[in-house]
């Protein structure tokens, strides 16, 4: 199972609240979405054509196309601009059956991209960062900084021959998230 690296931001308080979208507004937004050949972060068991729980970038399309899906719905429109504002991902939902579809401003940052490996290089990659859970676990970017500027985790990065990560990881501590806090997490 591969794990996730990536990062995400629970702390910053949103302004918007989830809304409800019909079966036909979803059906609107992923045809938009395919047409315009969007990437879309699907939940695991899910179909990608037609999903029901996946995330966008919310720049993926303009303000007017995603409005146009859900008929100028002044809800939507405040959710996709405080998620286009924060760089975040938009969240799609639907917990079942009987449940709404919902759609949210996500806790992920689209800013930076998800990196995914198996969970030896992912194993090494936290050793060389001075951690053992390997599992699951989070790192604050502040902190993901400074012990990447310590020049014993470069060198515990090149001595696992994963200088590439180094780079990649540099990158992300690097990202500019505004006023946000995030966190760089690492799920299975």
């Amino acid at each position: 199972m591969l794990v996730t690296f990536r990062i995400k931001d629970t702390q910053t308080q949103l302004h918007s609240r989830p809304a409800e979208i019909s079966a036909l507004e979803l059906a609107a937004l992923t045809r938009r979405l395919h047409s315009g050949n969007a990437a879309l972060d699907v939940d695991p068991g899910e179909f990608g054509a037609a999903p029901l729980n996946f995330e966008i970038n919310a720049n993926a399309l303009s303000m007017a196309a995603f409005t146009a899906c859900f008929d100028h719905r002044a809800e939507i429109i405040s959710i996709v601009e405080e998620a286009q504002f924060l760089g975040r991902t938009l969240r799609v939902r639907h917990l079942g059956h009987l449940a709404p579809i919902t759609i949210e401003v996500s806790e992920h940052i689209a800013l930076a991209r998800d990196l995914m490996m198996g969970p030896d290089l992912a194993a090494k990659v936290l050793f060389a960062l001075g951690r053992d859970d390997a599992d699951e676990g989070e790192l604050t970017l502040e902190n993901l900084r400074l012990l990447l500027q310590d020049h014993r985790t470069y060198d515990a990065f090149c001595g696992a021959k994963i200088t590439p990560i180094y780079d990649s990881l540099a990158y992300l501590a690097f990202t500019d998230c505004g006023e946000q806090t995030p966190v760089l997490e690492w799920v299975q």
